[in-house]
């Protein structure tokens, strides 16, 4: 027992020294606003994303694991090991359970205004959900496209089960933009689909009507139909390594961008079922280059790839994953490699 518990400790005080704090890494910082997580995660730690292994949450705070604008962050030694915390309530003098600031005003871990439009209007949809969804059959008069107070026909649409029956039914459209491939292999992830518009249910039965009440692009026949139901996005992830061995390429850019650099949202081909989670951040990496060997004529040598930057998961599909490019000392391509950090 006793030989298990030092290494244990072997291992943990290990995993702590691997931890490489900057030399200008501030001993005591005010958390402003604007912040976010990763940027103060870079600014202590060459390597942002050991953020859990250097933060020591405070368990009497209410969201420990959250910082606030007006939180007072210090940076401490125990054992020749650095670690933050966050003094209790910043410069105020309250109870320990309570916070100066509301819980809507912790700190993102990345910047929302960059990828909020990608929360609601961008998703990636699986082969069997683009084939299952409800989808628009026709319009109510002689229309090619709809447009915002037209009516049109759904095929399989059902009454969103979350709104109780005598409320109007909220959905979305959404258009499919074609299949996302896996790099290398080019076997379909899914499928891109972009917000067209919204509707609400006027008249139930198969095909249902659907009156056209928000319009981003005149609605189609196809597009498909679904719930608009707001879902609930944790945006108070951690920076961290992936759990697993991850190996995969960007294969978008959206915005309908060819080359990016840090704040590029980017699509992986790697999702939920390759372990991957919001928070998880990966190195970037350019394409191998050859070159010739001047030694051997004739001859040529591959290089291996180098790392060119970071992005951070923070929406993943079962197979695909949007990303925000968190760091970048090149551009960014597409077919580039992703990978643990």
């Amino acid at each position: 027992m006793r030989y298990f518990l030092l290494l244990v400790c072997f291992l943990l005080s290990a995993d702590l020294q691997a931890l490489t704090i900057k030399e200008t890494a501030p001993r005591r910082y005010i958390v402003q606003y604007g912040d976010t997580l990763w940027g103060i995660a870079n600014c202590y730690l060459k390597q942002p994303w050991e953020w859990k292994n250097l933060w020591h949450a405070n368990p009497q705070i209410k969201n420990p694991d959250r910082l606030y604008p007006g939180d007072v962050i210090i940076l401490r030694y125990a054992r020749r090991q650095p670690y933050l915390k966050v003094l209790p309530n910043g410069t105020i003098k309250l109870s320990p359970h309570l916070r100066p600031m509301l819980k809507d005003n912790a700190i993102p871990p990345i910047p929302l205004n960059d990828i909020k439009p990608f929360l609601n209007e961008s998703l990636v949809m699986d082969t069997d959900q683009l084939t299952n969804a409800p989808y628009i059959v026709a319009f109510s008069g002689e229309h090619l496209l709809g447009g915002q107070g037209d009516e049109v026909y759904v095929k399989n649409l059902q009454p969103c089960p979350q709104i109780p029956r005598g409320t109007n039914y909220p959905y979305a459209i959404f258009r499919q933009c074609g299949p996302y491939l896996e790099s290398g292999t080019n076997r379909i992830l899914g499928y891109k689909a972009s917000l067209v518009g919204y509707g609400e249910l006027v008249k139930e039965g198969d095909p249902a009507m659907v009156l056209l009440t928000g319009i981003n692009k005149g609605i189609k026949l196809r597009d498909r139909v679904l719930p608009n139901t707001h879902p609930e996005f944790n945006l108070y992830f951690e920076p961290q390594a992936p759990s697993l061995k991850v190996k995969g390429a960007i294969i978008d850019m959206l915005g309908g961008f060819t080359k990016g650099a840090a704040g590029q949202v980017v699509v992986i081909d790697k999702g939920r079922d390759a372990g991957l989670k919001p928070g998880d951040v990966l190195g970037i990496y350019g394409k191998c280059r050859v070159i010739n060997d001047p030694e051997n004529p004739g001859k040529t040598i591959t290089l291996p790839p180098e790392r060119i930057g970071e992005t951070m998961i923070f929406r993943a599909f079962s197979k695909t994953s949007f990303s925000l490019v968190v760091r970048s000392t090149q551009t960014i391509n597409l077919e580039d490699g992703v990978g643990n950090p």
